[in-house]
Formats: structure tokens, C-alpha cells, sequence
């Protein structure tokens, strides 16, 4: 009861002074009793209009520029050699005739400087046509008008056939795509266009189909390449083969590969037939060799005037006396190298003996003395001064 009383006196000071509890307590409305509470502040306003968020770093920002290094002399300036076109009488004219990769081939031919300042191209290429459709275009036709309008072809470069897998006319009937009858006439079309070339004495260059992303179109383009490879060598004329040059290591279809420099790059289209820039220069790489071989002789520079042969007669020289002829100099010896010292003393083995049968021939005993101690007996031979075997001075 004491300690309850103290407690309520204690409490009554702290809160009105020196009063006790009962007297002590106020509204809370009193100052005092305001004073002990936590008051927070106000939040301020403003009349200033609210601004709009934002980022202090965008990770969306386009990223900045970087320094020129050029600026700096850190790289090099990009050097475009330019080299001048000979006039066109003075270039190789050749023709390159068929369908879009035809077009392709020459554009890879005009892609190689040192090629289009040797040919003079003439280039003709209908993109959806073939040897099948003839009433569609006649190429036997076309080839022998280019060679009209042009005198003097070099050669004539044919890659046809990838639109001829269709059915072909033969007469009042129609034969199915890679029957007998189908290839008996296509090889018919393929002797029209070597017999137009071998007319007018042009020589004619049949660039083969490469390897095709579809296996269907793949394994008739083999079909077809056969058929154009066997027609063609039979008479004599180049047939050049690049379905291996565009596949991988399996013989399958590859739209990446090596170029002419030996990077890997794109080589092939998107639609896994046409080809790249990359892949039309290395196309017109495999061209390249078989078509210097088949017009050298155009290309090649002219061949020297043979020297003239010297006089065998000896020129005389005229004195006031007489007049004697003067000797021929002596021949000339001009040491190429200086002979090689015999380094040491070279014995023969085995001495070489003839036999026109191998049965009943027997061995001749070695005569060198040196050499039978070391083959019979195994005794080595003495060393000399100052070789390596010598270790007498030790």
C-alpha cells in the first residue's frame, strides 16, 4: 500500500508538479499534456507545378561515337587502285550465254580486275530459261546470232539448266522428266548447242550446276551435269565441273566456305541455289583456268623475232702489210661454284654385280679389308687424328 502511494505521488510530480495523482489529472487538450507528444511536420506545398520523372541514365541511349582513329594517324587511308580498261579491239571478246547463274558467272568474271582488263565480256542471260522450253527461248538460236554479231569470239561460256526439270515435247508427245525418252531428247538439245559452236569454230566452255540446298533438285542436277559432261568430252570440247567446289566435305550442300583467298564467308544464297558476291567471284575462279587454256594463244604476248645466227667465218683484220685472219677467242670457263673438299675417304660398300637370274647367284667376299673387319668381324675401323672417334689425346 506505501509503495502504490509513492508511485502515484512520483507520477503526480512529473506531470503537474508537486500534486497528487488524483489532482493530476488534465484534458488532453492542456499544454502540458501536449508538450510530450511526437509531432510530425506538416508536409509542405507549393504552388510549382509537378514535374515528370526521369532517368538520370537511359540504357536505351544510342552508345557514343567513337574517336576517328584516322584523326589520331592510327590507321591507314583506304587505297583504291584504280586499273585502266585497254580499248575494247584490244581486249579477248567471249560470250557467257544461259540462265541466272550464267548471270552470276559474269558477274564474276567483271568482278576480277585483271579479267575485265583481258576480256571483252559479252553477256547474254535469260534468267527463267533452259534447253526444254524451246518455244519459250531457243538457245542454239541465240548462240549462233551472238557469234554473228560478234567476229572474232574467243570462246563461248554455257551454264544452262537449272529450269529444265519439266516435262520436254518430243514430236506430238510428251515424255515425263528423267525418263529415257526425256534424256534421249535432251541430249539432242545439248549437241544443238555444241553443233552451233563447233560451226562457226568457237570454242565452247559448258560450266556444270552446283550442289543445291534442296536434296530433290540436288540429285537432278547431278543428272544433268552427267548428261552435259558425257556430250560434251565426247567431242572435244571443255566441260568444267563445280558441284564439289560449293559442297562440304560429305558432298552435301554448304551455303558458307571458302573463297577465292581462302576465307570462310557466304558463298550462297538465301535460297540455297544463287550465289553471293563471294560465291560469283569463285565461281568465275573455276572458269578462269580452263578458259586461258582454250584461248592462250590470244592472251599470250606475241612471241620474239628469233635472233639472227652469228657469221661462223672469222672477220679479218686489214693491216698495212697484209691481212691475216684474226683467231676466234678461246671458250670462256666461268666457275658456277667452287668444287666441295672430299671430306674423308669414301669406300663402297657392296660391290654392284649383274645377274640375269636370281637363281644360283651367290655373293663375292668382300675385298676391302676395312669393310669386311666391320661387316664379318665387327671390328671398327682405326680412327684418324683429329676425328671425333679419335680419343687417343685423352
Amino acid at each position: 500500500m506505501r509503495l502504490r502511494s509513492t508511485v502515484g505521488l512520483l507520477a503526480g510530480m512529473a506531470l503537474g508538479g508537486a500534486l497528487p495523482f488524483s489532482a493530476s489529472v488534465r484534458a488532453e487538450s492542456d499544454p502540458s499534456v501536449q508538450s510530450w507528444r511526437v509531432v510530425l511536420p506538416a508536409p509542405r506545398t507549393t504552388d510549382a507545378p509537378s514535374q515528370t520523372y526521369r532517368a538520370r541514365k537511359r540504357y536505351d541511349a544510342p552508345r557514343a561515337r567513337h574517336v576517328d582513329d584516322s584523326t589520331l594517324g592510327l590507321n591507314l587511308p583506304e587505297i583504291a587502285i584504280t586499273i585502266p580498261l585497254p580499248p575494247d579491239a584490244e581486249r579477248t571478246r567471249i560470250a557467257v550465254v544461259g540462265d541466272s547463274l550464267a548471270e552470276a558467272l559474269a558477274s564474276g568474271l567483271e568482278a576480277d580486275p585483271v579479267l575485265k582488263a583481258e576480256l571483252l565480256i559479252r553477256q547474254k542471260t535469260v534468267s527463267a530459261s533452259g534447253l526444254v522450253r524451246e518455244d519459250y527461248h531457243d538457245w542454239p538460236k541465240t548462240i549462233a546470232a551472238i557469234i554473228a554479231e560478234n567476229p572474232g569470239l574467243a570462246a563461248v561460256i554455257v551454264m544452262v539448266g537449272l529450269n529444265d526439270q519439266q516435262a520436254i515435247k518430243v514430236g506430238e508427245t510428251t515424255a515425263e522428266p528423267l525418263t529415257e525418252p526425256w534424256k534421249e531428247a535432251y541430249r539432242k538439245r545439248i549437241d544443238a548447242v555444241i553443233s552451233t559452236a563447233q560451226t562457226a569454230k568457237v570454242p565452247l566452255i559448258w560450266v556444270g550446276m552446283p550442289v543445291m540446298r534442296a536434296p530433290r533438285l540436288s540429285a537432278t542436277v547431278a543428272i544433268l551435269n552427267e548428261m552435259v559432261r558425257d556430250r560434251v568430252n565426247a567431242v572435244g570440247e571443255t566441260y568444267v565441273d563445280v558441284f564439289d567446289g560449293f559442297a562440304d566435305q560429305s558432298g552435301g550442300f554448304t551455303a558458307n566456305g571458302p573463297d577465292v583467298i581462302g576465307d570462310t564467308v557466304r558463298l550462297r544464297g538465301p535460297d540455297g541455289i544463287h550465289f553471293t558476291p563471294a560465291g560469283q567471284r569463285k565461281l568465275a575462279f573455276f572458269v578462269d583456268k580452263p578458259l586461258h587454256k582454250r584461248i592462250g594463244d590470244r592472251l599470250a604476248p606475241e612471241p620474239a623475232a628469233p635472233v639472227a645466227a652469228l657469221p661462223t667465218t672469222t672477220p679479218s683484220v686489214a693491216t698495212p702489210e697484209t691481212s691475216l685472219p684474226t683467231p676466234a677467242p678461246a671458250a670462256l670457263v666461268i666457275p658456277i661454284a667452287r668444287p666441295r673438299p672430299d671430306i674423308g675417304e669414301a669406300r663402297a660398300l657392296l660391290t654392284i654385280n649383274t645377274a640375269t637370274t636370281l637363281i644360283g647367284r651367290q655373293s663375292q667376299p668382300l675385298a676391302d679389308p676395312v669393310t669386311r673387319d666391320l661387316f664379318e668381324r665387327g671390328a671398327s675401323p682405326a680412327p684418324r687424328t683429329g676425328r671425333n672417334d679419335d680419343y687417343r689425346w685423352r
